[in-house]
């Protein structure tokens, strides 16, 4: 006796397959992503940007020695390999490859944190340009924040700002702006199927919504895609960003294109001020800031240092600038661990302070890492007040491993403390003086505000 299912049956049965092999395609590319930190009134779970505030320390060989846990895992890796290699019907060795950057990259990813992910050739190098002050695409400082509201999560590629002179900033983007499509496509920002599920749909309501889903995704963009996007240095035909700005939506007409930021820059202001912007850490910070220091003169009744949107950097850059500019034998703690225990050594600073004068240092939400450490030290060691807002809250400390074939991981290894053991890791620093950072109207208030402090502050 042969049954027939009623129509309408099948194309739900198949929708649903359909949807469950979708969303869970879905899930893994989110999950395999970095995050950043958002609005502290959302709920948020871990922060990471895609800029490179990463603190950089030089990696040294690893050990040939292994664990007999490890010995036996790698066995199991390789053996799978082989298996696949010699007996799988459809293998080539062009796929030989893709499996190994698949297996890495999954590795990394089951550690469950963002801060630690595998890099391919291309990306690897437009990283190590990046932390030298090359920058490609529109220009700016990108994070991807992951907020749960109403039990959906989402991750939402942001913009923390635009760097100075960069197609981003003459488009008028601004910091916390979300980029929801680009050119029309949407940006994946979260599992549409799971939110499905949550609204009790049924019947042809449900098959619409799953088809809608489904046809939305595979026109979208995943959020790798969408930050290939906007940081390659292949592109330079103009795209229009769909972005959501508080609670409006606009379109920004952008050009990508290639973008080399000086480290530092200065300017005396009235009064005997000193303006001194540090943009990022990298190997040129050092040597701009004495050109800057010598330009800026001995006789100044006060010195701000502008640390707004700047990312961090590396290590030893940082050390370098802090040693000019506040007399301590460290930068700040930094928190590592050796086989199963953990340690805390400083990070030393070879002091030769070149400014005597009183500072103020200016912050906001786009201060991060090694940037955080610098403005506490100045706070606690130079006396210098901060102005701004609370900064980002990002303590953690990478390592850059090249490969040998050109690709490279970036590792979590430690964790920025300051000089008594305080913890600024997902809380941020909070200023002395609170200040609005956005200039408006053509008037920068936060820097302002410093400039009045400094200028009524007996040297």
């Amino acid at each position: 006796m042969n049954i027939r299912a009623p129509r309408r049956v099948i194309p739900w049965f198949l929708l649903a397959v359909m949807a469950f092999g979708t969303g869970w395609w879905l899930r893994r590319q989110l999950a395999a992503l970095p995050v950043a930190s958002a609005d502290p009134r959302a709920r948020v779970t871990s922060l990471q940007e895609y800029s490179p505030k990463q603190s950089y320390v030089v990696a040294s060989a690893p050990s040939d020695s292994a664990s007999p846990v490890s010995m036996d895992l790698m066995q199991l890796f390789y053996s799978v390999f082989k298996y696949v290699e010699k007996q799988h019907v459809e293998y080539t060795p062009e796929m030989a490859k893709p499996m190994a950057y698949g297996a890495v990259r999954a590795m990394l990813q089951s550690l469950n944190d963002p801060n630690t992910r595998f890099l391919e050739p291309e990306e690897a190098r437009l990283l190590q340009e990046a932390a030298r002050g090359t920058y490609h695409g529109i220009g700016a400082a990108l994070t991807v924040v992951r907020r749960v509201t109403q039990d959906i999560e989402r991750r939402e590629l942001t913009v923390i700002c635009p760097l100075p002179g960069s197609p981003a900033e003459r488009a008028g983007l601004q910091p916390g702006d979300v980029i929801t499509e680009i050119d029309g496509k949407w940006v994946i920002a979260y599992d549409l199927f799971a939110q499905i599920r949550r609204s009790g749909a049924r019947g042809n309501e449900l098959v619409k919504a799953l088809e809608d889903a489904r046809k939305r995704v595979l026109a979208g963009l995943d959020l790798r895609k969408a930050l290939n996007a906007l940081t390659s240095d292949k592109n330079q035909t103009p795209m229009t960003l769909t972005v959501r700005r508080g609670g409006t939506t606009l379109k920004v007409k952008v050009t990508p294109g290639t973008l080399t930021v000086e480290p530092v820059t200065y300017r005396l202001m009235p009064g005997g001020v000193g303006y001194l912007r540090i943009v990022q850490f990298n190997a040129q910070t050092p040597d701009a800031l004495k050109r800057a220091l010598a330009g800026l003169g001995n006789n100044l009744r006060g010195l701000v240092v502008d640390l707004r949107n700047n990312p961090g950097g590396q290590v030893e850059p940082a050390s370098q600038v802090a040693g000019m500019l506040v007399k301590s034998s460290a930068l700040a703690i930094m928190e590592t661990r050796t086989g199963e225990s953990k340690r805390r050594q400083p990070v030393t600073v070879s002091a030769n302070p070149r400014v005597k004068a009183p500072m103020v240092v200016l912050v906001n939400q786009g201060t991060a890492n090694v940037s955080e450490a610098l403005a506490v030290l100045l706070r606690d060691k130079a006396g210098a007040k901060l102005v701004g807002e609370r900064t980002f809250g990002d303590g953690l400390v990478q390592t850059f491993i090249p490969l040998p074939d050109g690709s490279a991981i970036t590792l979590t290894t430690g964790k920025f403390l300051t000089l008594n053991g305080g913890d600024f890791h997902g809380k941020g620093v909070y200023p002395t003086v609170s200040a609005p950072t956005v200039p408006k109207q053509g008037h920068d208030m936060a820097l302002e505000k410093a400039v009045n402090m400094l200028r009524t502050t007996r040297a």
